[in-house]
C-alpha cells in the first residue's frame, strides 16, 4: 500500500490534499508563461505609445497560497523587524520599540 501511495501521480487527490491546492508544476509554468506574454505585450504597447507612462503593467495571474511558506515568510519578517529594533535600541538609548498589536 505504501508503494502505491508514494507513486500516485502529482494530480491525485492525495497530493492535492498535501499541497492544499490542485496546482501542479505544469500549471505554475503556464501561469509564468501567461505573465511573461502579458508583460511583453504591455512593454510593446508602451514602446509604441505616445504616452508610455500611461500604459499600466498587468497584474500577475493569482497563484494559490501555500500556508506553510506564508507562515515561514511571516516569521522571517518578524525576526528581521525585531533585529532591526534591537540594533536601533542599542544605538539610541532613548528609543523604545513599538509594541505589537494585541487585538
Amino acid at each position: 500500500m505504501r508503494v502505491l501511495v508514494e507513486h500516485l501521480p502529482p494530480d491525485s487527490a492525495m497530493h492535492r490534499a498535501a499541497r492544499g491546492h490542485a496546482w501542479t508544476d505544469d500549471t505554475y509554468l503556464l501561469a509564468a508563461l501567461t505573465d511573461a506574454v502579458r508583460e511583453h505585450a504591455t512593454l510593446t504597447a508602451a514602446v509604441n505609445s505616445k504616452h508610455p507612462a500611461s500604459v499600466r503593467r498587468p497584474e500577475p495571474v493569482p497563484r494559490p497560497v501555500d500556508e506553510a511558506e506564508q507562515a515561514a515568510k511571516a516569521e522571517q519578517e518578524r525576526e528581521l523587524r525585531e533585529g532591526y529594533q534591537d540594533v536601533v535600541a542599542r544605538l539610541t538609548p532613548a528609543y523604545t520599540p513599538p509594541q505589537p498589536d494585541r487585538g
